[in-house]
């Protein structure tokens, strides 16, 4: 048998190289602290395949692992069982390569490479688990002669029931009211039942973040929301509200409420896009007004609307199938709750 050729000491990295390096990282870092709860799966893969290159190429490589893990846990997400795997796999892998401390780091064992393996395994276990939290695992009856109803703060109120009114074959009801938290909105449940509503979509919570009402609190009145609705035979969609920057204070709430209760969830890409996307915040104040789905950086304008009302049709496909989105067009009525009431 041919002996392996020893592996050559690692030429040290000039100066400037070393400053680039870095900046790069604390710029990674940067981007991976704001990347939205739907991204946070391909956000550790970039990560993963930044140590999978920098081990095929003589590095330590055990950097780019703890510093996904430090993500992880700052982001404050939900922690479900793939993503626990996953996060178990960065520590093992990661401390590994760093106590080891090897001259040269390339993959040469049988261990490492089951390690490596092992660890695209964890991602592909949390991705698909993450993925599937937020689908409910059944689909509901279809009944033409049912409403479904829009129950939500201003975000509601703005106008996406309208839209969703001319995408969907049943009449939508728009019960959104300005400054509404979950307290309220439960006080309310009981004439929406009356309505017999055959799907209610869900915006709340973020007035009770907002007026400092607590976790524990929102989600008891969440809780109670969705199992008044199961009681009554009422699907329900919640759509993710965003709350913090870099980390959520609810630790990814609705997203928990949808695992346990398996409900479908719209993710809060939709409403952080009314953000990005208006002339208060990058990208959208570098772009022309005709990108724009918000007008005051929060608040969805026609446009916003328009997009949030068909991420709602989707899941509403979703949970009731096709023919739900075939949309009965200027037929398609929107029944309106009245005046706004104020924060």
């Amino acid at each position: 048998m041919s002996e392996e050729t020893p592996d050559q000491p690692i030429a040290p990295r000039s100066r400037p190289h070393r400053i680039g390096i870095a900046a790069g990282f604390g710029l990674a870092a940067a981007i991976s602290l704001i990347t939205f709860p739907g991204g946070i799966p391909f956000m550790a893969a970039v990560w993963i395949a930044c140590y999978t290159l920098a081990a095929a190429r003589k590095r330590p490589a055990w950097l780019p692992l703890l510093a996904c893990l430090v993500i992880l846990l700052a982001k404050r997400i939900p922690w479900f069982p793939g993503m626990i795997l996953l996060m178990v796999a960065l520590a093992s892998v990661g401390s590994m390569r760093l106590l080891k401390r090897p001259r040269t780091a390339r993959l040469t064992s049988a261990a490492d490479r089951i390690a490596m393996a092992l660890l695209w395994l964890a991602w592909l276990a949390a991705y698909l688990d993450w993925r599937a939290a937020i689908h409910a695992s059944g689909q509901a009856a279809l009944s033409s002669n049912r409403p479904v109803v829009c129950l939500g703060d201003s975000l509601t109120a703005s106008g996406y029931p309208d839209e969703l009114g001319r995408m969907i074959c049943v009449p939508v009801v728009n019960r959104g009211v300005d400054g509404i938290t979950t307290g309220d909105a439960l006080a309310m449940l009981p004439g929406i039942l009356e309505l017999r509503p055959q799907a209610i979509v869900v915006e709340l919570g973020g007035h009770d973040y907002l007026r400092g009402h607590g976790e524990k609190a929102c989600q008891g009145n969440l809780e109670r929301i969705i199992e008044s609705c199961r009681a009554a035979g009422v699907q329900l969609v919640l759509i993710e509200i965003p709350r913090g920057i870099a980390s959520d204070p609810f630790r990814g709430l609705e997203r928990r409420l949808a695992r346990r209760f398996d409900l479908e969830l719209v993710s809060d890409a939709s409403l952080r896009g009314c953000v990005l996307l208006s002339p208060h915040a990058p990208p959208g104040m570098w772009l022309p007004a005709s990108w724009h789905l918000s007008d005051d950086g929060l608040h969805p304008n026609d446009r916003g609307n328009a997009a949030l009302a068909r991420t709602v049709r989707d899941a509403l496909v979703r949970v009731f199938g096709r023919q739900i989105g075939q949309g009965q067009g200027s037929n398609s009525k929107t029944q309106k709750l009245g005046p706004k009431a104020k924060p």
